[in-house]
């Protein structure tokens, strides 16, 4: 069964009584982060379920794991610094064989 993009969901679930969260995902990209980290950290990460086509997976890992950090805010100022910072990089690259970003 085909699920739309909105109702491909990640929920991760906790509660304050417990040590470890519970995440069930649709994301690619996360199931394959938390294959490798059951597969090298079995003690900490432990798939519970996998529906049977593989496309949603329900994991248990430490709640500790869980973490929101927002992107950094450049100012004005950092965001030219940091533009003219990458054209001398790429000016100083020119002929050497290296890409140019």
């Amino acid at each position: 069964m085909n699920l739309s993009l909105y109702e491909q969901e990640t929920i991760i679930n906790y509660n304050e009584a417990e040590k470890t969260a519970g995440v069930y995902t649709h994301n690619k990209a996360l199931r394959r982060k938390l294959e490798r980290l059951s597969q090298e950290r079995p003690e900490d990460c432990r798939l519970e379920k996998a529906s049977h086509d593989g496309q949603a997976v329900d994991y248990t890992i430490p709640k500790a794991w869980i973490k929101i950090t927002p992107s950094r805010q450049l100012s004005e100022a950092e965001r030219a610094q940091r533009k003219a910072a990458i054209k001398k990089a790429n000016l100083a690259r020119k002929g050497t064989g290296q890409p140019v970003l």
